[in-house]
């Protein structure tokens, strides 16, 4: 073996991603360990932040020569690529369902991972009989640009399925709470919709990097690129992975009613139809039910004597509004009447968004703005100008 076979190649670029990859490996054991509210969850993103952190660890292996070092490091099975997809769709199918549990049924989604599995045992066993090395033979190159063509069409169709998943979660909680910070899932949506293209990104170019270059680095913005997306993969697991262990205690909430269209209900009088409303409206306007910032549907209709299912079915039937449109209209109205008044100046914006209801400024400012076309601050200026 030559100086040049056991050079270690450490420059600061790689040392920045394996610094990333560490703090990865300590990511996964915190989610696997940290119960929380729902630990499947845990356990599934766990292993995602693991099997990514993985094949970045092994490319990493590669670019400081210590595959020369030790070879034996060749003959360990690295990429289980087909399961970042199914991982981060059952972990998205967790929060949604608190009662989600891993069964037999969910296997099927893994098959792919199998033959992934059998197809780098089918090159390890090749590079070792025929005395090559294993990511420098003819196999390899027709190989792993499949595995990894394959597992780019997996990400792009499971996260694509997380995405629904999570747009129907959304649309249940807006007929079901009038405050959503604690419940959304809009920030997983971010992550996964940033990590999809990402993906859609990386498995393209590493393809066209072995069909084209062969693993040969003498292009400076090859070379470029490829430190790039991992350092970009490597830190945006790590981003994923510390959202979700942020998560973990509050996000995982028993679901309220989930509101349906009763055939019942389509046959109430618009007597009594009217009479539910009035008594919402009472509620509303004597009581101040908004101002409670935690209020459900269900909460809500315990106070009327009624059905949850016919709750929302008034609402979004009658009134052409769900549960958070409905109460969050009412905070709005409350919010304008402080802003408005010259005896409330003295108070923040966050203060007055509270005492309105609103469990948050950014909340508050997001839908004051969809509800009045100006920001809380702009509306207080053109009031008391």
């Amino acid at each position: 073996m030559d100086n040049q076979e056991i050079y270690f190649n450490l420059n600061p670029v790689n040392f920045l991603i394996i610094s990333g990859l560490l703090q990865n490996f300590i990511v996964c054991g915190i989610l696997f360990f940290n119960k929380g509210d729902h630990p499947v969850a845990g356990k599934l993103l766990s292993a995602t932040v693991f099997i990514v952190t993985l094949h970045l660890t092994y490319l990493m292996l590669l670019d400081l020569n210590l595959d020369n070092m030790f070879p034996v490091l060749l003959q360990i099975p690295y990429s289980f690529l087909t399961a970042i997809g199914p991982l981060i769709f059952l972990y998205t199918s967790s929060l949604t369902d608190i009662g989600f549990r891993i069964s037999a049924k969910h296997l099927k989604h893994f098959v792919p991972v199998a033959i992934e599995l059998v197809l780098q045992f089918i090159q390890i066993i090749y590079s070792i009989k025929h005395e090559v090395m294993y990511y420098n033979n003819s196999l390899y190159f027709i190989l792993t640009p499949t595995i990894c063509t394959f597992a780019a069409g997996s990400v792009f169709f499971y996260l694509q399925k997380s995405l629904k998943l999570i747009r129907k979660h959304e649309s249940q909680l807006l007929k079901n709470f009038s405050n959503l910070q604690e419940v959304t899932l809009a920030w997983l949506s971010r992550l996964i919709t940033y990590y999809r293209l990402l993906w859609m990104g990386w498995t393209p170019f590493i393809t066209f990097f072995l069909v084209f270059f062969r693993f040969q680095l003498q292009y400076l913005a090859i070379v470029i690129i490829l430190y790039l997306l991992m350092l970009i993969i490597t830190y945006l697991t790590y981003w994923i992975g510390i959202e979700g262990i942020r998560k973990m205690n509050f996000v995982f909430i028993k679901k309220e009613t989930s509101p349906s269209t009763n055939k019942n209900y389509v046959n109430l009088s618009k007597q009594a139809i009217k009479g539910y409303i009035d008594k919402m409206e009472q509620l509303m306007k004597g009581e101040q039910l908004f101002l409670n910032e935690n209020l459900s549907l269900r909460d809500f209709s315990q106070e009327i004597k009624a059905d949850p299912n016919l709750v929302s079915h008034i609402l979004n039937n009658h009134l052409n509004k769900n549960f958070y449109e409905f109460i969050n209209a009412y905070r709005i109205e409350e919010a304008k009447k402080r802003l408005s008044d010259p005896k409330h100046k003295h108070l923040t914006i966050l203060a007055i968004a509270l005492a309105s209801g609103f469990n948050s400024k950014t909340s508050f400012n997001r839908v004051f703005k969809q509800m009045t076309g100006l920001t809380p601050s702009e509306f207080q200026k053109k009031k008391t100008a």
